[in-house]
Parts: C-alpha cells; sequence; structure tokens
C-alpha cells in the first residue's frame, strides 16, 4: 500500500468533512434565527404565535405615538372621526419601523371625561404597511390606556386589568388576548412634552372569532343555559374571583358571543374587567341593585348548575392557582409592593371560599340566580 497516497487521502476527507460540518451548522444557525424571525403568509390557515405573533409573546411592545393630542382627546362625541396618528416602533421582524395609522377615541365609562381624561383609543393601520412585522395580519386594534397621566398610581390599576386577562387565558383559549406596550405619546403641535405610560392592546374581536373557528353573534337575550357548557360555570365563577359583576350574556354587556361557522353553540367571551374587585380602581362603584358597598365584595351572579358540574369548576380554578400565583409575582414589570399584596390577599379570600365546603355553599352554590 502506498502510505504516503492513503494519508493524503485520509487528510482530504477530514478537511473535506470539517467544511461540510461548518456549512451545516452555520446553515442551522441561520434557519434558526429565520424560524424565530420569519412570518409566513397571512392567508395561513395556520393560527400560532407565527401567523399572527403580536399577542403571542408577554415582553412589553415599545411604541412611540404621535397625533395631535389635543384635538383627538377632545373628539368625544358620538361618532368620533379619526385622526392621523404616526407610529414609531423597533420592530421585532423587521428592525426600525415608522407607519402611518389614524386614531380615534373609544368607549364608553372611560370615554367620558370627567372619569377618564385620557380615554381609550382605537388604532386603524394600513394592512399593506404590516406584512412581515409584529402587526401582520392586524387591522383595527383597542388600545387601552392609562386613564389619568397625572397621576402615576393609575398604571397599577391598568396592569391590574391586564393581568387579569392574561388570568382568563390561563382557564381558556376561548378568551381575548393582550399584549403590554410601553407607549411614548407625543404631541404633532409640539405643544406638551412627550410623556411614557404602560398600554394594552385587545384581540381584534373579528380575529378572536376567526382563531375559535366561528364568528361573532350579535344576539341579545342569549340564555346562559344556551351558550358554551364548558364555560357555563367556568366563566361566572371567574367573574366571582376577581370580584366583577359588571357584566351580563343576555345583555351582551361585556361580552362578546362567538358562534361557529357551521352554527351550533355561542361561546361568551368576557372583556371590561376595570369594574372589578382585584384591581379596585376609583370610579368603580357596584350596582345599587345588588345592595354591596364596594366593588371589593364578592357577588356570584351565575346561574345554577348541578353540584357535580360546581366540585368541576373548583377543581379547575384549583389546578391553577400555583400558575395563577406565579403570574401576579413573577409579572415585569412588577406590581408596586402594596397592590401585589392586595391582589394576593384578594384571590387568597376566593379560593379559602372554594375550599370550604360551608363557604362555598352559602356564597356560590346556594347563591347562584334560579331565574329561567
Amino acid at each position: 500500500m502506498d502510505i504516503s497516497r492513503f494519508y493524503r487521502q485520509l487528510t482530504t476527507y477530514h478537511c473535506h468533512s470539517a467544511v461540510l460540518f461548518l456549512l451545516v451548522v452555520m446553515l442551522s444557525f441561520t434557519n434558526s434565527a429565520h424560524a424565530q424571525k420569519a412570518v409566513p403568509d397571512p392567508d395561513s390557515t395556520e393560527r400560532d404565535s407565527v401567523t399572527y405573533p403580536l399577542f403571542y409573546e408577554d415582553e412589553p411592545l415599545e411604541l412611540w405615538l404621535e397625533m395631535d393630542l389635543r384635538k383627538v382627546l377632545n373628539d368625544r362625541g358620538d361618532d368620533p372621526d379619526y385622526h392621523p396618528l404616526t407610529v414609531r416602533l423597533t420592530d421585532p421582524f423587521s428592525g426600525p419601523l415608522v407607519l402611518d395609522a389614524r386614531v380615534k377615541v373609544r368607549g364608553n365609562f372611560r370615554k367620558q371625561r370627567d372619569n377618564c381624561p385620557f380615554p381609550p383609543l382605537r388604532l386603524n393601520f394600513k394592512k399593506d404597511q404590516l406584512e412581515g412585522t409584529v402587526f401582520d395580519g392586524q387591522d383595527k386594534l383597542k388600545l387601552v390606556t392609562h386613564c389619568r397621566t397625572n397621576r402615576a398610581f393609575y398604571e397599577q390599576f391598568l396592569l391590574q386589568e391586564y393581568l387579569v386577562y392574561k388570568m382568563y387565558n390561563q382557564l381558556t383559549e376561548k378568551s381575548f388576548r393582550v399584549r403590554l406596550l410601553k407607549i411614548t405619546y407625543e404631541d404633532s403641535r409640539g405643544r406638551s412634552e412627550p410623556f411614557s405610560r404602560y398600554g394594552f392592546l385587545i384581540e381584534d374581536e373579528d380575529l378572536l372569532a376567526e382563531r375559535l373557528g366561528g364568528r361573532i353573534l350579535e344576539v341579545n337575550n342569549v340564555h346562559p343555559d344556551r351558550t358554551d357548557k364548558e364555560l357555563s360555570s367556568l366563566l361566572p365563577l371567574f367573574q366571582f374571583m376577581i370580584g366583577n359583576t359588571d357584566w351580563s350574556i343576555p345583555g351582551l354587556h361585556n361580552i362578546k358571543l362567538v358562534i361557529p361557522e357551521e352554527g351550533g353553540t355561542p361561546t361568551p367571551i368576557p372583556y371590561d374587567f376595570d369594574m372589578s374587585g382585584i384591581v379596585n380602581t376609583p370610579y368603580a362603584e357596584p350596582p345599587a341593585i345588588l345592595n354591596i358597598r364596594s366593588v371589593t365584595e364578592r357577588v356570584y351572579r351565575g346561574f345554577c348548575q348541578s353540584p357535580e358540574e360546581y366540585q368541576k369548576a373548583f377543581a379547575e380554578f384549583n389546578g391553577l392557582k400555583e400558575s395563577i400565583y406565579k403570574l401576579y409575582k413573577d409579572h415585569s414589570p412588577p406590581l408596586e409592593e402594596d397592590e401585589l399584596r392586595q391582589s394576593i390577599s384578594y384571590l387568597d379570600e376566593f379560593f379559602e371560599i372554594i375550599n370550604d365546603e360551608r363557604k362555598s355553599n352559602r356564597e356560590v352554590i346556594e347563591a347562584c340566580r334560579s331565574d329561567r
């Protein structure tokens, strides 16, 4: 055997192998990075974190919103106009981004100046600017704002309401998704200094319905017994947990109904939790008909279920207890110490009720609504 020839072949083989190995590694990293950042065809039927990426990340998204603040915030009539809006951000997919959009005031209670000098807003994007960005697939989005700019503690109420949405996400996918924002507001007329506050976006109701394989049903007086059986006891118990009585399925009050495209049983989806006891905003007042002094007093507003259904619901909440507490304790940005302590104490009271037979019978099972 020609030893020198064999050695040359062996050396060449190892060099080619090393080059091939390096190419494979480089391609793997490239493909991995691309997989993390790429946004596939928006027409894809796959509804996942890549197709509609906005609501699948918990990290706050930083935005700059430039508008004529005085003109926008003063337009609070029954049918407010849209006004020009410039949105700037460092997009996680495409880098620095400037979007031409529109904005208007929205809402009911928080739209009133005495309740919220800085009202909730609706953002209206140009869809052809959004392809390949974090807003891919979006159009019109509800923005929940901080309500009062000159009172910093109002941000705590906003974060509290955001966490309520995230809690309900843990309970069921049949829920509105939300995305926290760190917003810098800039007056396009230069009449005030820019200021930063937290806010959050709420999933568009039509995209929510699409995600659930259905459409929005605008029909009043649908009895809860005729809605999604899975949520018939979970939804009222969740509202009881957070101390919220500001909702109604038959009245479509802070509830959206989603019905499958092929027809069938509608699903009630709750939203707007600023009147709940766990958030406890200064403007929140309970309905006079309930004969309670504060929204922090819990009242079960669900219709009566079988004892087995209640026990099943109690078990469902107990199974989520650890993750619910973790959501509050580990959230970034964190709640202030007093707010966190009060929230945990409020949740403690709920879990004490559902795990005490006497209390659960008195405050939930026997307190149910029997009117049909």
